[in-house]
């Protein structure tokens, strides 16, 4: 590892990794105030690149060239997709994640106030994040089996299932494209039902990957080794962790409550920016979709998942995303940091519960139901898949 204030190096046999991971290494902090490294940003680009970034790069210009030669050969009947649009849709979400990353960790490295945690110190062999060069290294390869296996299974459904996935709309997609403003009542119950239907699935698979001992250890633990999140390490996680996340929330909730072709590229900008303001280290209007979630009942901002990821699994809190409904309704709802370094993001929720002495769920009335719920989850995620199933065997 680099200190830029001493410019003392690792041994030689380990500088290959030191430059391969420098992107990480670059965010290791200064050791009296956890700054970053003396130099001045230059921008959003200041981070360089993403893991596997220029992998994935290759593949959707591949993708392009298909569409370029046969686009209009491989389309599937009876889908409102062509096989271009699927493409557009891998594309505009990799787009997404890259600027909005980006600006994110610009805003962390320009406004330290605006940070969730309180400054600290990191030891020396690790990075702003909290993780050492070993748990780096793991996490690259489980992003790159990520991004192959997330490809292929975009591409493999819609020739499988393309015309149940993304069925054809006549009324409700011609009244979105023509008055997108505007929308009609249909749209926006059904926009809010998928998103909540997600948020139901999402919800109990991450409270299960909690409270399920072994899948813990061998998987989602890997997504905790960041105590300190940032928005990059949004989809760091296990492979199968982020391929049965995106089971739930794009294959899944989209056989059970379809979206016509525009409102599902809004919903997965959406989910997108949501995803990487949770994990952005930052609280308040810096968060844009956050903020805009506050008119929901029970919502949540970034400042309660990082309390999530500040006690590791200890922190069994805020399992939800998009609005929070779920935590409030089954006693896992925490309000964090919102009376100390989040209070400009705190809700009026917030201030209720932290008037009443914070989550309800650690409170022995509580543990009991707690337990119920923790056991149902299995049964729950069951029922979510039977009925995308069910539903998709039906509809072909």
């Amino acid at each position: 590892l680099v200190d830029d204030s001493s410019k003392a190096y690792l041994p030689k046999k380990k500088r290959k990794e030191q430059i391969r991971l420098r992107t990480e290494i670059r965010m290791q902090a200064n050791q009296a105030t956890m700054q970053f490294p003396a130099k001045k940003s230059k921008g959003p680009h200041y981070y360089e690149i993403l893991t596997n970034e220029k992998l994935e790069l290759s593949i959707l210009i591949g993708l392009w060239i298909l569409v370029w030669f046969k686009g209009n050969d491989w389309n599937v009947s009876k889908s409102s997709f062509s096989f271009k649009d699927v493409v557009s849709l891998m594309t505009v979400g990799a787009v997404v994640r890259k600027f909005y990353n980006d600006w994110l960790e610009f805003a962390y490295d320009n406004f330290p106030e605006k940070r969730t945690q309180p400054m600290k110190t990191n030891r020396e062999e690790r990075d702003v994040t909290g993780r050492d060069l070993d748990e780096l290294r793991e996490i690259e390869q489980h992003d790159r089996i990520t991004m192959l296996v997330k490809f292929f299974l975009d591409i493999s459904f819609y020739f499988t299932i393309g015309k149940v996935l993304y069925p054809q709309f006549t009324f409700v997609d011609k009244l979105v494209v023509n008055k997108f403003i505007g929308m009609g009542t249909s749209s926006v119950l059904a926009l809010i039902a998928h998103h909540y239907t997600l948020s139901f699935g999402m919800y109990f698979m991450h409270r299960y990957l909690h409270v399920n001992k072994y899948l813990w250890e061998k998987i989602h633990s890997k997504h905790h080794y960041a105590k300190t999140p940032l928005a990059r390490t949004t989809y760091m996680d296990h492979w199968l962790d982020n391929i049965i996340n995106a089971l739930i929330a794009e294959y899944c909730t989209q056989l059970l409550i379809p979206l016509p072709k525009v409102l599902l590229f809004a919903s997965r900008i959406f989910r997108i920016l949501e995803s990487l303001e949770k994990h952005s280290g930052m609280s308040g209007p810096i968060n844009i979709v956050h903020t805009l979630q506050r008119i929901f009942p029970y919502a949540q901002q970034p400042h309660h998942h990082d309390w999530h990821h500040e006690g590791f699994k200890g922190s069994n809190y805020t399992f939800s995303s998009i609005g929070g409904l779920w935590d409030a309704l089954f006693l896992t709802r925490h309000p964090g940091r919102s009376d100390k370094q989040a209070t400009v993001a705190a809700t009026s929720y917030d201030y209720r519960q932290n008037a009443s002495g914070g989550s309800k769920g650690g409170k022995s009335a509580y543990k009991q139901l707690n337990a119920i719920f923790d056991r149902a989850c299995p049964l729950v995620l069951t029922a979510f898949f039977s009925a995308a199933v069910a539903k998709a065997y039906a509809a072909s």
